[in-house]
């Protein structure tokens, strides 16, 4: 009698915690949800306390209002009450915050709608020596009153006219001045200006969207909290993703989003898309301009994303012109048509660059794979076919360049490590148990064991600096360019719904989680440090804050013991090879012209002080004057190319022959190929390499 008492009460005290939970609102239910489910499988979880709360808060209204410019300091004050007590209502106190902040939002964006339209009523004067900054400062700065909000909004338009007219003045081949394209044109500018602000404001204040996007994204800044790569997403953004990469119809293959500062980005590549074969765009990459062959080209700034992609869908068979700003800040054009993507076509490709030596090169972009099926075809697979095909051209050596390469499948990395390792441990990943498990080579034996050099930037991130780091730490690869992006983290998707584990239906919604981090077999790990390049080349993202190291909440870097049970193959001449390659660059013009700008606009962001000027002819300067500074920063070589011709290989040159679109994106990635200044340098170093070797 006594134990069925104890049992009684023991499953009563389980059932109140579960009564008490199904009484909160909906929304509170849904955030202790994905708190739990954090804290239960995030590799490092922080308690829910005042620090958390503080963070949570200002991470969330930086994403409502990135620039600063929507809600006033009165505004901010009222919600700064809660920035100690989000904590207490993520552990069941009152639930008040969301619901104030929601409606405080609401009415802001109201307010700035009516103060947009005003300021739209008359032309912007261009006369006056004001100056707008993008400054990277977090500090709190909100506009002390609405006349001061109204003119940070009149300097942001000021800014994006100014654009569109320049944009406007460089496709007239009359080449006018920007005065002249302002003085015709700012009427018809302006109004469109209007509209597209004013479309903005009705999709975000939409009633049957705007309390479920303000709560995705305090959700959002919740999971965010923790670490950079913990996201919160809402099934229908799943359902979004999974759409966005059907294969089913025809498309560029590549996705665009908007981010913070309401620019539009390319969101991802389709692998196998004609975006993909260009190998020339990336993740991230802002789209400035679009243009369909025979028409006008079109400012993508004046346009939502919704726009944007209502242009893109104009015709399935006219040639597309896409203007993109690299992270980096240079500025290429990408001409594409549309394709129906075959998921079982052999995406990687690989070229030969002919010299002295014969070498293949091959670009991956990211580390794609049939998530559905992991024994389905992934790049490790398709790159090994191609590496096949390219022996039977007696290659002296092989480049694979992972440059922009974000990551993607770590079994991927893993199999791909195993093309060019024998055996033995590869990665080691530590998960919240603390305990470390060494990942070995998942095949014995090489596809290809000839002379390799891994190409790698500031953008290589994730699997693609676990690949480097392995080749590296075996001596099998020869490592160049520049510090890789640092993140060496591991992360899962769970459901948020305590009753079940599946991850492919959730009412509540997903989470993706750090469970683990990953380690070199020396015991080092790439987090926050990156891998280091045995051969380091100047790099246009020197002296930006984009790497790992410089996102607020990153996990730390640390050590473990290191393997005893990897053998490294015999040391590289990597001190011989540094030497001849720093000549080299030290009196290249293409290289010396990217240090000078590098150096320039490094200047530039320690003067805080410095601003775009929005007066006409200054305005028109300042944009000569970044454009040339962009035109150095190019990966484009100055001097013609007579180290190697770039082509394909005999059964790729036989499958172009009947495809004259493929031909055309072939020619246009073999031109991209032969005037990369860091290709050139690649191949020098690797003939180099063969020639020290054979000695």
């Amino acid at each position: 009698m006594k134990s069925f008492c104890k049992l009684l009460v023991y499953g009563i005290f389980l059932f109140i915690p579960s009564l008490l939970m199904s009484q909160l609102p909906g929304a509170q239910q849904q955030a202790i949800i994905l708190i739990r489910q954090i804290q239960r499988n995030h590799y490092n979880p922080r308690p829910v306390d005042d620090s958390l709360s503080s963070v949570i808060f200002l991470k969330f209204i930086n994403e409502l209002d990135p620039q600063q410019n929507v809600f006033t300091m009165v505004d901010f004050k009222v919600l700064s009450g809660y920035r100690y007590s989000l904590d207490d209502e993520l552990n069941g106190s009152t639930w008040s915050f969301l619901d104030r902040a929601t409606e405080v939002y609401r009415q802001a964006l109201k307010r700035v709608d009516t103060l947009v339209t005003a300021i739209f009523q008359k032309p912007l004067d261009y006369t006056t020596d004001d100056k707008i900054s993008f400054s990277k400062e977090k500090n709190i700065s909100f506009p002390g009153s609405v006349s001061e909000q109204k003119n940070r909004w009149v300097k942001w338009f000021k800014y994006v006219l100014l654009n569109q007219a320049y944009s406007m003045a460089a496709a007239d081949s009359s080449k006018p001045s920007l005065k002249a394209v302002l003085v015709k044109n700012e009427s018809s500018l302006r109004e469109r200006i209007r509209k597209t602000q004013g479309s903005m404001f009705e999709a975000l204040l939409d009633p049957a969207s705007f309390e479920t996007d303000l709560k995705g994204i305090y959700f959002n800044a919740i999971a965010n909290s923790f670490d950079p790569h913990t996201d919160y997403f809402s099934p229908t953004k799943k359902e979004e993703f999974q759409a966005s990469l059907s294969t089913e119809g025809l498309s560029f293959g590549f996705e665009i989003e908007e981010n913070k500062v309401g620019s539009i980005t390319v969101a991802g590549l389709i692998p196998g898309g004609p975006a993909w074969k260009t190998g020339e765009i990336h993740k991230d990459d802002q789209v400035v301009q679009l243009q369909w062959k025979g028409s006008a080209p079109v400012d993508v700034s004046a346009m939502t994303v919704e726009e944007a992609g209502e242009y893109m869908k104009q015709t399935n068979h006219d040639e597309l012109t896409v203007k993109l700003k690299k992270t980096d800040g240079t500025v290429h054009s990408i001409s594409l048509h549309k394709e129906k993507i075959e998921t079982e076509e052999n995406v990687v490709k690989g070229y030969l660059l002919s010299g002295d030596k014969k070498i293949g090169y091959i670009s991956l972009p990211d580390f794609y794979t049939t998530w559905e099926d992991e024994k389905g075809s992934g790049c490790a697979n398709d790159l090994a076919k191609e590496i096949i095909k390219m022996k039977k051209e007696n290659l002296d050596g092989l480049i694979l360049d992972l440059r922009y390469n974000g990551g993607g499948s770590l079994y991927e990395a893993l199999q791909l490590c195993g093309i060019f390792i024998d055996e033995g441990p590869l990665v080691g990943i530590r998960g919240k148990d603390g305990k470390m498990v060494y990942v070995k080579d998942p095949n014995r034996g090489t596809i290809y064991d000839g002379p390799l050099l891994v190409m790698v930037n500031n953008q290589s991130a994730s699997a693609s600096e676990m690949m480097a780091a392995a080749l590296q730490d075996y001596n099998r690869a020869v490592i160049v360019g520049s510090p890789t992006y640092g993140k060496a983290t591991m992360q899962q998707i769970f459901p948020m719904d305590s009753n079940t584990v599946s991850t492919k239906k959730s009412p509540n919604g997903f989470v993706k989680i750090t469970n683990g981090k990953l380690y070199r077999v020396s015991g080092l790990t790439a987090q926050r440090n990156g891998v280091i390049p045995d051969i380091a080349l100047p790099d246009a993202f020197d002296g930006l804050e984009y790497r790992e190291k410089f996102s607020p909440g990153a996990l730390p870097a640390d050590t473990m013991k290191k393997n005893n049970y990897y053998q490294s193959l015999p040391a590289l001449p990597i001190a011989s090879l540094a030497l001849s390659s720093n000549q080299r660059v030290n009196n290249d013009p293409s290289f010396q012209k990217l240090v000078q700008s590098i150096s320039i606009r490094m200047e530039e962001l320690n003067n805080k002080q410095s601003g775009i000027p929005l007066k006409t002819e200054l305005f028109e300067k300042w944009m000569k004057d970044e454009e040339a500074l962009m035109k150095n920063m190019d990966e484009t070589g100055e001097t013609e190319n007579k180290i190697f011709t770039a082509g394909n290989y005999k059964l790729e040159t036989e499958r172009l022959q009947n495809n004259s679109y493929a031909s055309d994106l072939n020619k246009a990635a073999l031109q991209s190929i032969q005037t990369d200044m860091y290709v050139q340098e690649a191949f020098r170093i690797m003939a180099d390499l063969i020639r020290i070797q054979k000695q």
